[in-house]
């Protein structure tokens, strides 16, 4: 088997030759490489120079050989999009105070360490984009395309994806997740009350955008995962209610969903930290069949996932902290009290529950990927197994 022929077999709830050790986007795990200070720690305590993976300003360095050396696998991604003539929103920066400081001209402005592309820290939103009509218009008006690429010079990019061995995500935006980039948590849960109108008109928008540059590409390259970034989650559950999912969020999900699955997608995947348990099922009832990473300081139970929902696709949900220096004596036992029964349980990405954090040594990093590997009876990588 192919990677990409192993994560449908997964996703179908089938048995492959073994089991891929996989990173979703946004949330990895240990599959997919470490931002730059990470990376040089892993370095400094072992890891070869060679080995890439390096996240450099958000864009990873060599995660070919990140890939094959620690037996990993992920999924490709398009480097091309259909809009055309976006105007744009500009920027300026400063340093101000020791940080730096973001000024959009939508009005929205961002303070954050120095380098943080590359530290990352939260940084703090001083101020959001949308506040109001007259700063959603101004917002929408620079953000929306004139054009479209034409159908030729689509289908020119679209071949060189169709004989891929590796699954193909595509991005579809989650509608919570868009509307809390733009409006914040605090203020948008307000205006789902003072203005519901101007919500219900956002999304439209960001629907209408899904219909005419993204849905095109899932029906001609028919991808392994169409993927939604939410994030509409916290440690005690959702940060909206289900009613005011239904309402605000659900028209974009079903049509979503019913798209990927005309398109014959086999994964429909929500990357929303926090606890998911009430949204699971919400997701569900509109066709979403995948979500991760399952973070466990959050409260998530994919056992109990699995026995409410046994068709979902899960993923993750391994304390990340585990390699962390000083933890080595938690890998063993957090990977076989859930790895082994979710795995007899079918449709199970194993993985840390997010990506690798600065404290991590090269040492534990061995020590997890050799049971992990033990487990899921996979035979790749290049790292000395620890014994």
């Amino acid at each position: 088997m192919n990677d990409r022929e192993r994560f449908v077999t997964v996703c179908r709830g089938e048995k492959p030759d073994y089991i891929p050790i996989f990173g979703f986007p946004g949330a990895p795990g240990m599959s997919g490489g470490a931002l730059k200070w990470t990376h040089r720690r892993l370095q400094e305590t072992g890891m070869p120079a060679w080995v890439g993976g390096s996240y450099v300003d958000w864009k990873c360095e060599d995660v070919d050989s990140w890939y094959r050396y620690w037996g990993t696998t992920g999924p490709l991604h398009l480097d091309f999009g259909l809009s055309r003539g976006t105007p744009g929103i500009k920027s300026t920066t400063r340093i101000e105070g020791g940080y730096e400081v973001v000024e959009y001209e939508s009005g929205a402005i961002e303070r954050q360490v120095i380098d943080n592309a590359n530290v990352y820290s939260m940084p703090e939103y001083v101020r959001y984009a949308v506040r109001d009509r007259a700063s959603w218009e101004f917002w929408r008006d620079r953000s929306t395309a004139s054009g479209i690429m034409p159908k030729a010079e689509m289908e020119e990019n679209c071949r060189r994806f169709d004989d891929r061995t590796r699954p193909l995500f595509i991005g579809a935006s989650g509608p919570y997740g868009f509307l809390r980039s733009l409006i914040g948590p605090e203020g948008v849960s307000l205006m789902f009350y003072d203005d519901p109108a101007l919500i219900h008109e956002m999304v439209r928008w960001l629907t209408t955008r899904a219909r005419q540059y993204v849905f095109p590409l899932i029906e001609r390259l028919k991808p392994e995962c169409v993927c939604m970034g939410e994030d509409l989650c916290y440690n005690h559950g959702m940060l909206l209610s289900p009613r005011l999912f239904n309402e605000f969020c659900g028209p974009h999900y079903q049509a979503v969903c019913d798209h990927a699955r005309a398109a014959g997608v086999p994964c429909v995947a929500v990357d929303s930290d926090g606890n998911v348990m009430e949204y699971a099922g919400l997701a569900a009832k509109y066709g979403v069949n995948c979500l991760y990473p399952g973070e466990v300081k959050a409260g998530n139970d994919l056992f109990a996932l699995r026995r409410k929902h046994p068709e979902l696709i899960l993923v993750g949900w391994l304390e990340k902290e585990i390699i962390n220096e000083g933890n080595g004596r938690m890998i063993e036992p957090e990977i076989m009290r859930k790895v082994p029964a979710l795995l007899r349980s079918g449709r199970y990405f194993p993985n840390g529950d997010h990506g690798i954090q600065p404290p991590a040594t090269f040492p534990n990093l061995c020590q997890f990927m050799t049971v992990l590997h033990e487990v899921c009876g996979n035979p790749e990588g290049e790292f000395p197994r620890a014994r």
